[in-house]
């Protein structure tokens, strides 16, 4: 019997083990980033990411790659109207290697951004195209790549209403509700005074 008591517990022992070897074998996922955009959010991992520190070369995160995930369904979409702000929240990770927004292939920064939050706004002249635009977030200094991630901006239905033109009386003539007193017709020049 004493032999079939030890038996048990190195047997949980020895699964106990090749289980914490296997798990450590699992590789981390990759950092995420999150957009957002008025009401609506958007959450990925990236797209390439190095995991040993080595920047990314053109066979690891191919221009092709990039292109593929902008044409798939895979990348999420952000509703933006011209004049939001669209903020862009990364992985602490990110944040210490430093990063760069590109929208379309225009980098927003010049330098680095090293904190978690960034956050910009759509230009309010403008309109997002039909199709969107893609939002890149680079992880990297210069021109060393170490992540990526890709998001699209597409425009937003249903924007504020156009304001209501105002009845006009029909002589053509302004109402006098159209009319705003302008500083000079509140004040008298010192002309109309004397």
């Amino acid at each position: 019997m004493p032999a079939r008591r030890l038996a048990a517990p190195l047997a949980l022992t020895a699964l106990a083990i090749v289980t914490g070897l296997g798990l450590s074998a699992c590789e981390k996922p990759a950092p995420g980033v999150s957009v957002v955009s008025g009401t609506t959010s958007a959450y990925r991992e990236a797209l390439c990411w190095s995991f040993d520190g080595e920047p990314l070369g053109p066979e690891t995160c191919a221009q092709d790659v990039v292109t593929q995930a902008l044409e798939g369904e895979q990348v999420a979409e952000l509703p933006v109207l011209s004049g939001d702000v669209i903020g862009i929240s990364v992985d602490p990770t990110v944040a210490d290697l430093g990063w760069y927004p590109v929208v379309g292939s225009q980098r927003l920064t010049q330098q680095p951004v090293f904190t978690t939050y960034y956050r910009f706004t759509y230009p309010d002249l403008q309109p997002v195209p039909p199709n969107g635009v893609a939002l890149q977030v680079v992880a990297g200094q210069d021109t060393e790549t170490l992540g990526l991630w890709v998001f699209r901006i597409v425009p937003a239905t249903g924007g504020p209403p156009e304001p209501e033109p105002s009845p006009s009386p029909s002589d053509g003539s302004p109402s006098p509700s159209d009319v705003t007193p302008s500083p000079s017709d509140a004040t008298p020049s010192p002309s109309e005074v004397s």
